[in-house]
């Protein structure tokens, strides 16, 4: 059982320990056996690349099983495409920005020191070396300054990291001497934001951009570890519950929910849906992927720029 402490960092750096340490043992056997030096690095090769499709496989297939089931199956090279764009996203963030997040990212912030602050929210299973593509294009944008949290503990519940997500945007707001700040969160870090500002209020946010955010919850979750998994059941008591609390006291931010058909974490797309938003459904890129698109980073560079202009 992983204990409430577990940092993800800590955790892919002992996956990878524990990998390396395999592929020295495989070896050295195979050597032992008279097997060919050339043969033992394609076998090595063979099996950690079969390793990494797994990260993505999995939930890839089983999204695709319920779209096939529900008669919602999508064109295959669109699908395929869709894996391609998760396969390549999960191999940088599991296997290097994730693991080194101070390396792959450095120090915030970056950008420009001149406009709304940004802060990247990650989400379930994730630190902010998620973010080691999507930040940098922020910054060439010259928007920002841009900065990022990370929000552990792993098994901490959705509740326990508003409190978090609060000390650090507190902490940007006093640093940058501004009073809003722009809040561009992926997947569960959108259900944190709007815990936050259901709970907190939403005076210190300024615009609310979400990708692949399960508003209204997804089937797999089932699939995930921890209670914040639990949390994000499709239509689940606590998202109920929070729907519940933002009917009372409507957050009054301009928010944007960016989504993908292709999704392979949330499912059905239309969780991705807020009655209060503006919703933009996109295909051919997946839940990971989706921080990696160059065409998603434009359209939220753009979106924050014309509310600058609106402001």
């Amino acid at each position: 059982m992983v204990g409430p402490t577990l940092m993800l960092q800590s955790l892919i750096l002992m996956l990878l320990l524990i990998e390396a340490l395999f592929y020295v043992w495989f070896g050295g056997y195979l050597a032992h056996n008279l097997v060919g030096h050339e043969l033992i690095a394609a076998l090595i090769v063979v099996i950690a690349l079969l390793w990494r499709l797994s990260h993505a496989l999995g939930s890839y297939l089983v999204a695709a099983f319920m779209r096939w089931r529900d008669g919602r199956s999508l064109p295959f090279a669109i699908c395929l495409a869709a894996l391609g764009s998760e396969l390549k996203a999960r191999a940088i963030t599991f296997n290097w920005s994730q693991a080194f997040p101070g390396w792959a990212l450095g120090h915030d912030p970056v950008g420009s020191h001149d406009g709304a602050p940004i802060l990247l929210v990650h989400g379930f299973f994730s630190n902010r070396g998620m973010w080691v593509c999507f930040r940098q294009r922020l910054a060439m944008a010259k928007v920002g300054p841009v900065y990022t949290v990370t929000l552990e503990p792993l098994a901490g519940t959705i509740d326990a990291m508003v409190g978090a997500l609060e000390i650090r945007i507190e902490e940007i707001l006093r640093v940058t001497g501004r009073e809003k700040i722009i809040v561009v969160a992926h997947s569960m870090g959108g259900l944190i934001t709007r815990a936050y500002m259901a709970e907190r209020g939403a005076r210190r946010i300024r615009q609310f951009i979400t990708l692949g955010s399960p508003h209204q919850g997804t089937r797999l979750a089932g699939l995930g570890l921890f209670e914040s998994a639990r949390q994000m059941r499709h239509h689940g008591p606590w998202l109920e519950t929070l729907a519940d609390m933002e009917s009372a006291d409507p957050p009054r931010v301009p928010t944007l929910s960016i989504y993908s058909l292709n999704d392979d974490l949330v499912y059905p797309p239309e969780s991705s849906v807020l009655a209060w938003a503006e919703n933009v459904p996109v295909s051919a890129v997946g839940h990971v992927g989706l921080m990696f698109s160059e065409h998603i980073a434009n359209r939220v560079i753009t979106a924050i720029r014309k509310q600058s202009i609106l402001a």
